[in-house]
Protein backbone atom coordinates (compact mmCIF):
# COMPACT_ATOMS: atom_id res chain seq x y z
CA UNK A 1 0.00 0.00 0.00
CA UNK A 2 2.81 2.41 0.89
CA UNK A 3 4.92 1.72 -2.21
CA UNK A 4 2.21 2.62 -4.79
CA UNK A 5 1.45 5.85 -2.89
CA UNK A 6 5.14 6.75 -2.74
CA UNK A 7 5.54 6.01 -6.44
CA UNK A 8 2.54 8.19 -7.26
CA UNK A 9 3.97 11.04 -5.17
CA UNK A 10 7.34 10.79 -6.91
CA UNK A 11 5.63 10.84 -10.31
CA UNK A 12 3.74 14.00 -9.38
CA UNK A 13 6.91 15.68 -8.14
CA UNK A 14 8.69 14.74 -11.38
CA UNK A 15 5.72 15.99 -13.43
CA UNK A 16 5.77 19.43 -11.82
CA UNK A 17 9.56 19.39 -12.00
CA UNK A 18 9.46 18.89 -15.77
CA UNK A 19 6.98 21.73 -16.19
CA UNK A 20 9.10 23.98 -13.97
CA UNK A 21 12.22 23.24 -16.01
CA UNK A 22 10.36 24.08 -19.22
CA UNK A 23 9.15 27.36 -17.74
CA UNK A 24 12.64 28.27 -16.57
CA UNK A 25 13.93 27.60 -20.08
CA UNK A 26 11.18 29.76 -21.62
CA UNK A 27 11.83 32.62 -19.19
CA UNK A 28 15.57 32.39 -19.85
CA UNK A 29 14.93 32.61 -23.59
CA UNK A 30 12.73 35.64 -22.96
CA UNK A 31 15.55 37.39 -21.07
CA UNK A 32 18.01 36.66 -23.88
CA UNK A 33 15.57 37.91 -26.53
CA UNK A 34 14.98 41.12 -24.60
CA UNK A 35 18.67 41.83 -24.08
CA UNK A 36 19.52 41.11 -27.71
CA UNK A 37 16.56 43.18 -28.96
CA UNK A 38 15.11 40.27 -30.91
CA UNK A 39 11.51 41.22 -30.09
CA UNK A 40 10.21 41.22 -33.65
CA UNK A 41 6.49 40.70 -32.94
CA UNK A 42 3.90 43.18 -31.68
CA UNK A 43 0.85 41.84 -29.81
CA UNK A 44 -2.45 42.50 -31.61
CA UNK A 45 -6.02 41.15 -31.52
CA UNK A 46 -5.09 38.37 -33.95
CA UNK A 47 -2.55 37.04 -31.46
CA UNK A 48 -5.24 36.95 -28.77
CA UNK A 49 -7.46 35.03 -31.19
CA UNK A 50 -4.68 32.47 -31.67
CA UNK A 51 -4.42 31.95 -27.91
CA UNK A 52 -8.20 31.53 -27.69
CA UNK A 53 -8.14 29.01 -30.56
CA UNK A 54 -5.45 26.97 -28.82
CA UNK A 55 -7.41 26.97 -25.57
CA UNK A 56 -10.52 25.82 -27.48
CA UNK A 57 -8.53 23.00 -29.07
CA UNK A 58 -7.16 21.88 -25.73
CA UNK A 59 -10.67 21.99 -24.28
CA UNK A 60 -11.87 19.71 -27.09
CA UNK A 61 -9.09 17.24 -26.32
CA UNK A 62 -9.72 17.38 -22.58
CA UNK A 63 -13.43 16.70 -23.03
CA UNK A 64 -12.65 13.70 -25.24
CA UNK A 65 -10.09 12.04 -22.96
CA UNK A 66 -12.20 12.63 -19.85
CA UNK A 67 -14.89 10.38 -21.30
CA UNK A 68 -12.52 7.41 -21.40
CA UNK A 69 -11.02 8.38 -18.04
CA UNK A 70 -14.43 8.39 -16.34
CA UNK A 71 -15.23 5.02 -17.87
CA UNK A 72 -11.81 3.74 -16.79
CA UNK A 73 -12.53 4.72 -13.18
CA UNK A 74 -15.45 2.28 -13.13
CA UNK A 75 -13.66 -0.72 -14.65
CA UNK A 76 -11.48 -1.76 -11.65
CA UNK A 77 -14.53 -1.84 -9.37
CA UNK A 78 -16.59 -3.76 -11.92
CA UNK A 79 -13.82 -6.30 -12.45
CA UNK A 80 -13.32 -6.72 -8.69
CA UNK A 81 -17.05 -7.27 -8.19
CA UNK A 82 -17.18 -9.83 -11.01
CA UNK A 83 -14.20 -11.74 -9.60
CA UNK A 84 -15.64 -11.91 -6.10
CA UNK A 85 -19.12 -12.83 -7.31
CA UNK A 86 -17.59 -15.61 -9.39
CA UNK A 87 -15.68 -16.93 -6.37
CA UNK A 88 -18.79 -16.89 -4.18
CA UNK A 89 -20.84 -18.67 -6.84
CA UNK A 90 -18.20 -21.37 -7.21
CA UNK A 91 -17.99 -21.82 -3.45
CA UNK A 92 -21.78 -22.03 -3.32
CA UNK A 93 -21.71 -25.15 -5.50
CA UNK A 94 -20.36 -27.11 -2.55
CA UNK A 95 -23.42 -26.16 -0.50
CA UNK A 96 -25.64 -28.00 -2.99
CA UNK A 97 -23.17 -30.71 -3.97
CA UNK A 98 -20.55 -31.33 -1.25
CA UNK A 99 -18.77 -33.81 -3.51
CA UNK A 100 -18.18 -31.15 -6.19
CA UNK A 101 -14.53 -30.52 -7.04
CA UNK A 102 -14.15 -26.73 -6.98
CA UNK A 103 -10.64 -26.48 -5.55
CA UNK A 104 -8.93 -26.25 -8.91
CA UNK A 105 -11.33 -23.61 -10.18
CA UNK A 106 -10.85 -21.42 -7.10
CA UNK A 107 -7.07 -21.73 -7.43
CA UNK A 108 -7.23 -20.76 -11.09
CA UNK A 109 -9.47 -17.82 -10.20
CA UNK A 110 -7.01 -16.60 -7.56
CA UNK A 111 -4.10 -16.93 -9.99
CA UNK A 112 -6.00 -15.11 -12.71
CA UNK A 113 -6.87 -12.24 -10.36
CA UNK A 114 -3.18 -11.82 -9.52
CA UNK A 115 -2.28 -11.88 -13.22
CA UNK A 116 -5.00 -9.32 -13.91
CA UNK A 117 -3.68 -6.94 -11.24
CA UNK A 118 -0.13 -7.29 -12.55
CA UNK A 119 -1.33 -6.68 -16.11
CA UNK A 120 -3.21 -3.55 -15.07
CA UNK A 121 -0.21 -2.20 -13.17
CA UNK A 122 2.57 -3.04 -15.60
CA UNK A 123 0.75 -3.22 -18.96
CA UNK A 124 1.89 -6.76 -19.69
CA UNK A 125 0.93 -8.84 -22.74
CA UNK A 126 -2.84 -9.00 -23.14
CA UNK A 127 -2.71 -12.33 -25.02
CA UNK A 128 -1.21 -14.14 -22.02
CA UNK A 129 -3.91 -12.75 -19.73
CA UNK A 130 -6.66 -13.85 -22.13
CA UNK A 131 -5.14 -17.33 -22.32
CA UNK A 132 -5.26 -17.50 -18.52
CA UNK A 133 -8.91 -16.40 -18.69
CA UNK A 134 -9.60 -19.13 -21.27
CA UNK A 135 -8.20 -21.76 -18.90
CA UNK A 136 -10.38 -20.39 -16.10
CA UNK A 137 -13.48 -20.53 -18.30
CA UNK A 138 -12.82 -24.15 -19.28
CA UNK A 139 -12.51 -25.02 -15.60
CA UNK A 140 -15.79 -23.25 -14.82
CA UNK A 141 -17.56 -25.03 -17.67
CA UNK A 142 -16.46 -28.37 -16.19
CA UNK A 143 -18.48 -27.49 -13.09
CA UNK A 144 -21.67 -27.77 -15.15
CA UNK A 145 -22.07 -31.40 -14.06
CA UNK A 146 -22.65 -30.31 -10.44
CA UNK A 147 -24.12 -26.87 -11.02
CA UNK A 148 -27.77 -26.27 -12.00
CA UNK A 149 -28.19 -24.63 -15.39
CA UNK A 150 -29.37 -21.20 -14.11
CA UNK A 151 -26.42 -20.93 -11.70
CA UNK A 152 -24.00 -22.12 -14.37
CA UNK A 153 -25.30 -19.40 -16.68
CA UNK A 154 -24.54 -16.83 -13.97
CA UNK A 155 -20.96 -18.07 -13.75
CA UNK A 156 -20.48 -17.74 -17.49
CA UNK A 157 -22.06 -14.28 -17.42
CA UNK A 158 -19.53 -13.09 -14.82
CA UNK A 159 -16.73 -14.49 -16.98
CA UNK A 160 -18.12 -12.60 -19.96
CA UNK A 161 -18.14 -9.40 -17.90
CA UNK A 162 -14.51 -9.94 -16.93
CA UNK A 163 -13.51 -10.58 -20.53
CA UNK A 164 -15.39 -7.47 -21.66
CA UNK A 165 -13.63 -5.37 -19.03
CA UNK A 166 -10.18 -6.67 -20.01
CA UNK A 167 -10.81 -5.93 -23.67
CA UNK A 168 -12.10 -2.44 -22.88
CA UNK A 169 -9.03 -1.62 -20.79
CA UNK A 170 -6.79 -2.83 -23.60
CA UNK A 171 -8.59 -0.60 -26.11
CA UNK A 172 -8.41 2.45 -23.83
CA UNK A 173 -4.73 1.83 -23.17
CA UNK A 174 -3.68 1.38 -26.78
CA UNK A 175 -5.93 3.94 -28.52
CA UNK A 176 -4.95 7.61 -28.77
CA UNK A 177 -7.81 10.10 -28.94
CA UNK A 178 -7.70 11.76 -32.42
CA UNK A 179 -3.89 11.70 -33.01
CA UNK A 180 -4.05 14.43 -35.67
CA UNK A 181 -5.60 16.86 -33.19
CA UNK A 182 -2.81 16.04 -30.75
CA UNK A 183 -0.28 17.04 -33.39
CA UNK A 184 -2.04 20.35 -34.02
CA UNK A 185 -2.21 21.02 -30.27
CA UNK A 186 1.52 20.40 -29.78
CA UNK A 187 2.44 22.54 -32.77
CA UNK A 188 0.05 25.31 -31.69
CA UNK A 189 1.42 25.37 -28.15
CA UNK A 190 4.99 25.53 -29.44
CA UNK A 191 4.24 28.30 -31.93
CA UNK A 192 2.35 30.37 -29.36
CA UNK A 193 5.13 29.99 -26.81
CA UNK A 194 7.75 31.11 -29.34
CA UNK A 195 5.48 33.99 -30.37
CA UNK A 196 5.14 35.14 -26.76
CA UNK A 197 8.90 35.04 -26.27
CA UNK A 198 9.49 37.13 -29.42
CA UNK A 199 6.71 39.66 -28.67
CA UNK A 200 7.38 43.23 -27.63
CA UNK A 201 5.60 43.52 -24.28
CA UNK A 202 6.28 46.39 -21.90
CA UNK A 203 7.20 46.67 -19.13
CA UNK A 204 9.66 43.81 -19.21
CA UNK A 205 8.88 42.48 -15.72
CA UNK A 206 5.20 42.16 -16.59
CA UNK A 207 6.06 40.37 -19.82
CA UNK A 208 7.94 37.72 -17.81
CA UNK A 209 4.89 37.23 -15.61
CA UNK A 210 2.32 36.96 -18.40
CA UNK A 211 4.51 34.77 -20.60
CA UNK A 212 5.20 32.46 -17.66
CA UNK A 213 1.54 32.15 -16.67
CA UNK A 214 0.23 31.57 -20.22
CA UNK A 215 3.00 29.07 -20.99
CA UNK A 216 2.34 27.27 -17.72
CA UNK A 217 -1.36 26.87 -18.45
CA UNK A 218 -0.85 25.69 -22.03
CA UNK A 219 2.00 23.27 -21.30
CA UNK A 220 0.49 21.92 -18.08
CA UNK A 221 -2.89 21.35 -19.72
CA UNK A 222 -1.36 19.66 -22.78
CA UNK A 223 0.75 17.29 -20.66
CA UNK A 224 -2.26 16.57 -18.45
CA UNK A 225 -4.42 15.69 -21.47
CA UNK A 226 -1.70 13.38 -22.79
CA UNK A 227 -1.55 11.64 -19.41
CA UNK A 228 -5.32 11.35 -19.01
CA UNK A 229 -5.57 9.68 -22.42
CA UNK A 230 -4.29 6.49 -20.76
CA UNK A 231 -5.82 6.10 -17.28
CA UNK A 232 -4.13 2.69 -16.96
CA UNK A 233 -0.55 3.93 -17.38
CA UNK A 234 0.70 3.01 -13.91
CA UNK A 235 3.48 1.01 -15.53
CA UNK A 236 4.91 4.11 -17.20
CA UNK A 237 7.31 6.19 -15.12
CA UNK A 238 5.95 9.50 -16.46
CA UNK A 239 2.28 8.70 -15.98
CA UNK A 240 0.70 10.61 -13.09
CA UNK A 241 -3.09 10.63 -13.38
CA UNK A 242 -4.11 6.96 -13.21
CA UNK A 243 -7.28 5.31 -11.96
CA UNK A 244 -7.14 3.52 -8.61
CA UNK A 245 -6.55 -0.23 -8.76
CA UNK A 246 -7.31 -0.74 -5.07
CA UNK A 247 -10.65 -2.55 -5.70
CA UNK A 248 -8.83 -5.23 -7.72
CA UNK A 249 -5.98 -5.40 -5.19
CA UNK A 250 -8.46 -5.96 -2.35
CA UNK A 251 -10.28 -8.60 -4.39
CA UNK A 252 -6.97 -10.41 -4.98
CA UNK A 253 -6.34 -10.56 -1.23
CA UNK A 254 -9.80 -11.97 -0.53
CA UNK A 255 -9.54 -14.52 -3.34
CA UNK A 256 -6.21 -15.70 -1.95
CA UNK A 257 -7.86 -16.40 1.39
CA UNK A 258 -10.71 -18.24 -0.34
CA UNK A 259 -8.29 -20.43 -2.34
CA UNK A 260 -5.84 -21.20 0.48
CA UNK A 261 -8.03 -23.66 2.43
CA UNK A 262 -8.90 -25.41 -0.82
CA UNK A 263 -5.29 -25.80 -1.88
CA UNK A 264 -4.13 -27.08 1.52
CA UNK A 265 -7.13 -29.25 2.30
Amino acid sequence: MVEPKLGSLLRRVWFFGRVSLLLLGIEACRVVVHRQHWEVLTPNPLFSALVASEVFLLGFLLNGVLTDYKEGEKLPGELAAALECLALEVEGIRLLRPEAEVQGTLALLANFSESLLTWMRKAGPTLELLESLDALQLSVEQLGGWNPAPLQARLLLELANIRRGVQRIDVIRTTTFVPSVYGIAYIGTGVLTVGLVLSRIEPFAESLFFIGVISLLLIKLLLLITDLDNPFGAGHARSVENVSLQPVAHAVQRLRRVAEPCSTG
